[in-house]
């Protein structure tokens, strides 16, 4: 017996050993549930595109495709589900597609996949898949800079049907939300305008159709160009008074924004006594505000300001008789008189200042056109006790105007430079007159300007130069003067003529048009204001 079972140890014992383990790794895999063995073979995938994004997964271990399974996708905006589910759906495929009806594009999402009970099978436990997000469409068209503006911005995008609102996400710094309506005729025109927004602020502009995000841009404001306190009317209308009435309440060196195409009025006299700056706000819109002159503005009787500037405004008023837009006879001290990109037309005078005592550091005129004066032109020191330090007139046009300055004071220094003048002055009359009592002590200097046709008066157009005390110095550089420009004494110095008339060289100068039209002439370059070259 001894002997048998040796012989069965010896022979039989490794298959008996196989067998057990056979049976019991057989044991183990039926332990363990195929449904609670769902970890498919790598991670689950996403495939992200402009309007839905698809996922998909190996399918549970022992199924296949008609073994009945199912699974529960859950969605949430976190990993660790902390989060309520924001979407649950139920699939007999290992595939799932969610569209951005139904969840947000350009949002982080996580899905939470397991395998349903099945017969006697239990739910499996589930898988957690990495973020993942829809791209989102892009129907925004690409930004340039001529786009923003320091306080709006134009938003254009390609056909799409339906699309219903932007809204306006300000982000550096952060702020609210604003959401834009549009309207039919938007969406026609595919762009828009959205104003009243922050200067130098980032923002994420984002266009919707319902719910649906369509495409987003972002883009940031410019800096403003104005410092200090800003008086914002441009909100305000149908009250042409406003400028009128909120000058004397705002702080020294203000801003006052005007609407750009709207009319302010001044119907009494406004007495300055502090700095301020007035201008049209930036926009898209290319009309100037329009100050309009039944009155003028004078200044208070002893005030000392830093300085008045019109900037960016167009000014015009009822007559010629007797309008200014500074007409001052009260004695007063300001730093800087100056206007800047205006236009103004229909004046008896642009300034005059008729009081002793008056002291003007600098006046300027830069980048502005003016035409339509009478007898009182653009400047006029209208007293000997006038002081008027120096004077810039710079890539300007001046027009239709009677005279163009006169003074019965002294100043420090005019230079002309890089301006066209045409029917200025009037037969008779000189350009600028000092008298020959006065002298500009720093000397009067024009430069790299034009001169053309005489205004007429009674059908003289002979005009005379500048005319100034004998210790002034007159000098010009690159200025020319048209054949048809008469001029009988006083002539600046060192001009060249023109071959032409100012008809030959403009292309419409009765109507305000210079632009240069004989590419012969000498200073087709560098002569004139440089708007028309």
């Amino acid at each position: 017996m001894t002997k048998y079972l040796k012989k069965i140890s010896g022979t039989l014992l490794p298959v008996l050993m196989l067998g057990l383990v056979t049976v019991a790794c057989k044991k183990e895999v039926d332990s363990l549930d195929p449904m609670r063995m769902f970890t498919p073979a790598g991670a689950i995938q996403s495939i992200s595109g402009e309007t839905q994004v698809k996922l998909t997964w190996n399918p549970s271990l022992y199924t296949t495709a008609s073994s009945g399974v199912t699974y529960t996708v859950e969605v949430a905006a976190d990993t660790l589900f902390a989060t309520p589910v924001l979407l649950t759906v139920q699939t007999d495929t290992s595939g799932v597609v969610f569209t951005d009806d139904q969840l947000d594009a350009r949002v982080d999402y996580y899905a939470r996949i397991r395998a349903n009970a099945l017969g006697e099978r239990p739910e499996s436990k589930p898988m957690v898949s990495n973020r993942f997000r829809i791209r989102g469409e892009q129907i925004f068209e690409t930004m340039f800079d001529s786009d923003v503006i320091e306080n709006a911005v134009i938003l254009k995008w390609r056909e799409s049907p339906g699309v219903t609102r932007i809204v306006l996400t300000p982000t550096a710094p952060a702020g609210n939300p604003i959401e834009v309506p549009l309207t039919e005729a938007d969406v026609q025109a595919k762009q828009i305008l959205i104003e009243g927004l922050r200067p130098s602020t980032a923002y994420t502009a984002e266009i919707f159709r319902n719910n649906s995000s369509k495409g987003t841009r972002n883009f940031t404001t410019k800096a403003a160009s104005f410092a200090g306190d800003v008086i914002d009317l441009t909100s305000i209308t149908n009250r042409p008074s406003v400028l009128q009435d909120t000058l004397p309440q705002i702080p020294s060196g203000s801003t006052v924004l005007l609407k750009r195409g709207t009319r302010y009025t001044i119907s009494s006299t406004v007495n300055l006594d502090r700095s301020v700056t007035i201008m049209s706000a930036n926009s898209f819109n290319p009309e100037l505000a329009e100050i309009y002159f039944t009155s003028n503005f004078n200044f208070t009787e002893g005030s000392q300001i830093d300085s008045v500037v019109f900037k960016s405004v167009a000014m015009r008023s009822d007559n010629y008789s007797g309008r200014y837009v500074l007409n001052a006879n009260k004695a007063f001290a300001i730093g800087k008189i100056k206007f800047e990109a205006c236009h103004a037309e229909i004046f008896r005078g642009l300034v005059r200042l008729q009081s002793a005592g008056t002291v003007v550091d600098k006046f300027h005129i830069l980048n502005s056109v003016v035409d339509s004066l009478s007898n009182y032109g653009v400047l006029t020191i209208d007293n000997a006790g006038v002081d008027v330090k120096d004077m810039v007139f710079k890539n300007s046009t001046f027009y239709k105007i009677e005279r163009f300055m006169t003074s019965k004071a002294p100043s420090r220094s005019i230079l002309i430079e890089n301006s066209t003048f045409s029917e200025v002055p009037e037969g008779g009359r000189y350009l600028i007159d000092y008298t020959t009592s006065n002298d500009v002590t720093g000397g009067i200097k024009v430069n790299n300007s034009i001169f053309g046709i005489g205004k007429s008066a009674g059908g003289n157009r002979a005009v005379s130069g500048i005319r100034a005390g004998s210790s002034t110095l007159i000098e010009s550089g690159s200025t020319h003067v048209t054949s048809d420009l008469e001029v009988t004494s006083s002539e600046i110095p060192g001009v060249s003529t023109y071959s032409g008339t100012t008809f030959d060289l403009f292309k419409d100068p009765r109507n305000g048009d210079f632009t240069l039209i004989d590419n012969n002439f000498q200073g087709r370059n560098n002569a004139g204001d440089p708007r028309w070259r």
